[in-house]
């Protein structure tokens, strides 16, 4: 029994001698496979870890800009009568159809000025409806994503919290939209009646109309409104104040009067990009759409007297003079739920919507990449 094992052990031995070099090699290949197979496991848990990680983060932020959307679309339901009002109190066609009832003044030169306020006021209440919706989407857009940046990433060298946009930092920011109500308004009705006048006010009240005529003078004061500048020439002086120090002020931080600069140039820099005209212009172009819309509305009405039978507006022309009572009765004397639905149209637009997610992403990068991303302008859309 001895002797075999004593055999048997001698042969393994001589066998090793024989081939030292193959088994090093395969045991160096086999130590070098079970080795890369633990680092692949290993990376490959990092990478399903990291690739979670970036998914919930994305989840997350999806939620907080949906969230930001939600709160801006709310917003500005409840705040756009405010331009509403403005407008109306700037082109009070009410107090000059008093004056025809009581028969003050110059007939003949009332019913001009009536005629041009409410035209005027049918236009401007596309073009400030339309600056209104876009300009808090881009507003809260902006803060939203400075807000996300607070949350998740902006932190000092010694870990403490440096928040961008702190309370005072918002509130100024947002108060921006005071300056539109009582400034940018105002210069608003300045350029849309001086259009109106250009093109309506060579058109007697006696004239016949039909729907394409107004449709042609419509799109006649939209060019002049446009002029070389794609839709209204700069934009950003009906939104921005000139001076951050037109707004209201506040207690705290010294840090806030710098990061107000940074956000207003930004903003500026997004409202005059070629990406916010073009969306601008498709609101214009749905507003103008909104306003046939209702100058139809108005055909219909005059031609109601024919009861025999439907007879299409757009083969109907109409003196002016009886156009425009029915259209100060159908801008004005509507429920607010209704006037509104052409801001629900707009909230609506995937356009606007993607321009948004866009301005919303360039400010809530990481703080290595914000450095650069925040004094880019909004990607393409």
């Amino acid at each position: 029994m001895y002797w075999k094992v004593h055999t048997m052990f001698k042969k393994v031995c001589r066998f090793i001698r024989q081939h030292q070099k193959k088994i090093l090699v395969g045991g160096g290949v086999m130590v070098g496979v079970l080795w890369l197979n633990k680092y692949l496991h290993s990376k490959l848990v990092d990478f399903e870890f990291k690739r979670t990680t970036e998914y919930v983060e994305q989840l997350k932020k999806q939620q907080h800009f949906e969230g930001t959307l939600q709160t801006c679309d709310s917003s500005t339901i409840s705040l756009v009568p405010k331009v509403w009002e403005h407008l109306l109190m700037l082109l009070d066609f009410d107090q000059v159809l008093d004056m025809l009832k009581i028969k003050s003044g110059n007939k003949l030169q009332l019913w001009e000025e009536l005629k041009i306020n409410i035209i005027s006021y049918a236009v401007c209440e596309v073009y400030a409806t339309s600056l209104f919706v876009m300009f808090m989407r881009v507003q809260l857009s902006v803060i939203g994503g400075y807000m996300y940046v607070d949350t998740h990433w902006q932190k000092s060298e010694n870990g403490i919290n440096f928040p961008l946009a702190t309370a005072e930092v918002q509130q100024k920011y947002l108060a921006c939209i005071q300056h539109f109500l009582d400034i940018g308004v105002k210069q608003l009705v300045r350029l849309v009646s001086e259009a109106v006048k250009k093109q309506f006010g060579s058109v007697s009240l006696k004239d016949n109309l039909f729907l394409k005529d107004f449709h042609s003078l419509l799109q006649n004061v939209k060019l002049d409104i446009a002029g070389t500048h794609g839709v209204i020439p700069k934009v950003s002086e009906y939104l921005l104040p000139d001076d951050p120090a037109h707004l209201p002020s506040g207690s705290s931080a010294s840090t806030t009067p710098l990061v107000l600069s940074k956000l207003l140039v930004e903003t500026s820099d997004i409202l005059e990009s070629p990406d916010f005209v073009k969306v601008l212009s498709s609101c214009v172009d749905q507003g103008y759409g909104a306003l046939l819309d209702k100058l139809s509305e108005c055909y219909f009405h005059i031609n109601q007297s024919n009861k025999d039978r439907f007879t299409n507006p757009y083969n109907v022309n109409v003196p002016l003079a009886k156009v425009i009572p029915v259209l100060k009765k159908v801008l004005q004397d509507v429920p607010v739920e209704d006037k509104s639905l052409f801001t629900y149209q707009l909230l609506q637009l995937e356009l606007l919507k993607s321009f948004s997610a866009n301005i919303y992403e360039a400010f809530s990068q990481s703080v290595e990449d914000s450095n650069h991303s925040l004094n880019k302008q909004v990607q393409t859309v």
